[in-house]
C-alpha cells in the first residue's frame, strides 16, 4: 500500500491538470557589469569594479474549470562570491504569489503579491532591470466593458511587519503604511486615455497617517505613422516627514519611423524641484520635489542611474530632453542609440562652500545598446553609457570629479524556459 501511494498521487495530479491549465516556468538572468562612475561621479583614484549578478526565478500558473487563476513566483538574487561555498544562508524570497478569481460578469478580483505596471510606466512598474523587481501586497478589483475597450482598476492594501496586537509604529521607510489606487483606461482606434490615482499613507512617529497623493494623465495617440504619448502628473498631500507636498511631472514623446526599421524617438521629462533657498529656510515646511515613485527610472532617466535611483531624488527638480535612434536589423536583432542633456529645474545649494549655484545644466549621456535573440526564450543584451558631468553635477552629487571618467557597461543574457504546460 505504501508503494503505491505515491503512484496514487501522481495519477490525481495527472488528473487534475488534465481538467485544467498548468504551466511551470523559469528565469535566469545572470548580468556582467562595468561600474566605474555608475549612480555617482568617481573621486580621483577611485577604481571602477568588474561584478556579476544573477536573478533565478521559478514560476508556476494554474487556471482551473471555474477559471480561478493562481500564479506564484519565487526568486533568488544574489551577486556572484556573495556567499561562501559552504553557506546555509537562504536567499529564496516570495516575489508573487495571487489568486484571481470572478466576483461577477467582467468583474475579477485578484489577490495576493503581485506586479502593478501602468501606462507609461512613470508611477508604477515591475522595476524589472532592478535585481529584486518590485511587487506589492495588494487586492485588485478589475472591471471592463463587454468589448474591452473601458477598464476601471481599483487596489489597496494595509501594511504591517508583524501579527500586532494593537497599532504600533511601521518602520519600513522604504514602503507604505497604506495604499489606494484608482485606474481608468479607454481605448479608441488611435486613440489611448487613462487617469490614475494613487494614495500612499505613509505613517509619522505617533502612528498617525499622512497621505501623499499622486494623481494624472496619460496619453497616447497614432497620427499616421507618427506616435505621440505624454503624461501629466500631480502631487499633493503630506508626505512621511510631515511636509506640504505640491510638485509635478510633465512627459511627452514622439515616435517617428524613418524607414521600416530605422526609427527616431524625442521628447522630455520634466519634475519639479525645491529651489535652494527654499531648502535653506528652516520655516519652509513643503517640497516641491517630483518623486517618480515605483518608475522604471533605468528606462527614463538614464540608463547610468544617475538620478532617483538607491534613495537620490533630485531636490531640484529634472529637465531630460532626449534622442533615441532604434534600428532593428531583424527578428533577431536590434540596436539603438540615446542622448540625453539633464538640468536640475531650480537652483543648486553648494554645500562645500555655502553659496548657491544658477548653473542648473547638470551635464550629458550618451547610451549605446545592442540586443539580440536567436531562440524565443534566449536573449542577449549588451549596454555601455557615458555620463559627460558639469561642476553642477558634482555639486549636486556633493562627491567627485567632473573631469573623471563616469562610465558604464554591462552583458546580459536572460532564458525563460518553459519546463510543462498542459
Amino acid at each position: 500500500m505504501k508503494n503505491q501511494l505515491p503512484l496514487f498521487l501522481a495519477l490525481c495530479l495527472v488528473t487534475v491538470i488534465a481538467h485544467a491549465q498548468f504551466k511551470l516556468g523559469a528565469e535566469f538572468r545572470p548580468r556582467a557589469e562595468f561600474r566605474d562612475g555608475y549612480t555617482t561621479l568617481s573621486e580621483p583614484g577611485e577604481q571602477g569594479v568588474f561584478l556579476i549578478t544573477q536573478r533565478t526565478r521559478l514560476n508556476a500558473s494554474y487556471k482551473d474549470d471555474n477559471n480561478i487563476e493562481s500564479y506564484i513566483s519565487f526568486q533568488d538574487i544574489r551577486t556572484w562570491g556573495q556567499f561562501d561555498l559552504n553557506t546555509t544562508e537562504s536567499t529564496v524570497n516570495l516575489y508573487q504569489a495571487w489568486v484571481k478569481f470572478n466576483v461577477a460578469k467582467r468583474l475579477s478580483l485578484k489577490v495576493g503579491r503581485q506586479e502593478f505596471e501602468y501606462d507609461d510606466l512613470k508611477i508604477l512598474s515591475n522595476s524589472t532591470w532592478r535585481l529584486q523587481a518590485r511587487s506589492h501586497d495588494a487586492g485588485l478589483l478589475q472591471w471592463q466593458s463587454v468589448d474591452s475597450s473601458f477598464q476601471i482598476h481599483l487596489a489597496g492594501g494595509v501594511n504591517n511587519e508583524r501579527q500586532e496586537i494593537f497599532q504600533n509604529l511601521y518602520t519600513e521607510t522604504n514602503y507604505y503604511k497604506n495604499m489606494g489606487m484608482i485606474w481608468l483606461n479607454k481605448k479608441f482606434s488611435n486613440t489611448e486615455l487613462s487617469f490614475l490615482f494613487l494614495d500612499l499613507g505613509q505613517q509619522l512617529a505617533d502612528t498617525s497617517i499622512n497621505h501623499f497623493k499622486t494623481f494624472g494623465l496619460y496619453g497616447s495617440h497614432s497620427l499616421s505613422d507618427i506616435k505621440f504619448t505624454g503624461s501629466f502628473y500631480l502631487q499633493r498631500g503630506r508626505n512621511g516627514a510631515d511636509q506640504k507636498v505640491n510638485a509635478s511631472m510633465i512627459s511627452l514623446q514622439a515616435e517617428v519611423p524613418i524607414t521600416p526599421k530605422l526609427g527616431l524617438i524625442g521628447g522630455f521629462d520634466l519634475l519639479s524641484g525645491t529651489s535652494a533657498e527654499n531648502l535653506q529656510d528652516a520655516n519652509f515646511n513643503e517640497t516641491n520635489s517630483f518623486i517618480p515613485l515605483y518608475a522604471r527610472r533605468h528606462r527614463y532617466f538614464g540608463v547610468q542611474d544617475m538620478f532617483y535611483f538607491a534613495g537620490f531624488n533630485v531636490p531640484g527638480g529634472l529637465s531630460d530632453y532626449f534622442l533615441k535612434v532604434k534600428y532593428a536589423g531583424s527578428k533577431k536583432w536590434n540596436t539603438s542609440l540615446h542622448i540625453h542633456s539633464f538640468a536640475t529645474q531650480e537652483s543648486i545649494f553648494d554645500t562645500e562652500n555655502s553659496t548657491i549655484t544658477d548653473d542648473k545644466h547638470l551635464g550629458f549621456e550618451v547610451d549605446y545598446f545592442f540586443n539580440y535573440k536567436p531562440y524565443q526564450d534566449l536573449a542577449f543584451g549588451f549596454g555601455y553609457t557615458h555620463f559627460f558631468a558639469t561642476e553642477s553635477m558634482r555639486i549636486l552629487k556633493q562627491r567627485g570629479d567632473k573631469d573623471e571618467i563616469a562610465h558604464f557597461a554591462y552583458l546580459q543574457f536572460s532564458y525563460t524556459p518553459t519546463f510543462f504546460e498542459k
